[in-house]
């Protein structure tokens, strides 16, 4: 997957392109600089470098600037404009809770997708931990997650290889994120990602943080199959952190109560909606 976040074509209304964008002032360059974060939530030294095609040294010494003026923040792994309580993710257990039903039923229907000997990526989400719940004994899978909770529930299973992406512990979101954990994503080459999603609109895949962020863009470009699994509550949500656009899915398993419009906006962007009933507790059968 390339260019998992778009963020070249946010300053064109949308319009991808893959021309980097060129400013020769610097206060135009750190306007953009504003106006991509600002929309993105988040963003890397990286990101912007490329997107406006200068050094990374040149967007660090627009971000001091523009940091020191109390218009942006630095925070590890990049820039944000978002407060520090944006920035916090609500309790883990809090939001396990939440629409438990829908996410059992969508974890249910995302089993389909998954074939014996295949190597995948659980991403950390409460709707994907409910997947890592219900993987069946006898599948032999190799499994990459950096979700704490979704490698004690894969434990006992004696032909499921967890392999864990570890770093520093984020005890709200009950994950490892940092260089560590990104490091070890470089090298690796994953069949289906299962990606967790704290919002979604018309602009793509949100979620909470930014150290998420970087974990899920990360995931996405070693990834041959992207699967979003997603209540349908997630729609209008408040998540403000950008991690990708919506053409970065490929699949996408949603509870039925979506509503037309949400659906719709999903299938006009290419992406295979599958929608998970929530009446249905029919077993899935091992495709051997």
């Amino acid at each position: 997957m390339s260019d998992p976040i778009g963020i070249a074509a946010t300053a064109l209304d949308g319009d991808m392109t893959e021309t980097p964008l060129r400013y020769g002032s610097a206060p135009e360059r750190r306007g953009q600089i504003l106006e991509l974060v600002s929309e993105q939530g988040f963003c890397t030294v990286t990101e912007l470098s490329s997107a406006l095609d200068v050094s990374e040294m040149t967007v660090r010494r627009d971000v001091g600037r523009l940091a020191r003026e109390g218009k942006v923040r630095r925070v590890h792994g990049g820039v944000t404009a978002l407060s520090t309580e944006a920035l916090n993710p609500s309790d883990f257990a809090v939001r396990s809770a939440a629409a438990r039903e829908a996410k059992r039923a969508i974890a249910r229907e995302a089993l389909r997708f998954i074939r014996t000997r295949a190597t995948i990526g659980i991403d950390s989400g409460t709707t994907v931990l409910e997947l890592a719940k219900m993987l069946p004994e006898g599948r032999r899978l190799t499994v990459a997650t950096h979700s704490l909770p979704a490698m004690v529930a894969m434990s006992p299973l004696k032909q499921v290889h967890v392999f864990g992406l570890g770093g520093e512990l984020h005890p709200e979101t009950q994950d490892f994120a940092g260089p560590a954990t990104l490091e070890a994503i470089r090298d690796l080459r994953i069949g289906t990602l299962f990606l967790a999603a704290g919002g979604l609109s018309p602009r793509g895949v949100y979620c909470e943080s930014d150290h998420e962020a970087l974990v899920k863009r990360a995931l996405i470009e070693v990834s041959e199959r992207v699967v979003l699994l997603a209540d349908s509550g997630k729609f209008g949500s408040s998540a403000m952190v950008r991690v990708c656009g919506l053409d970065a899915v490929d699949h996408a398993v949603i509870d039925d109560a979506i509503s037309a419009a949400d659906a719709a906006l999903l299938v006009d962007n290419g992406i295979d909606l599958r929608c998970a009933s929530l009446s249905d507790h029919t077993p899935i059968d091992d495709p051997r």
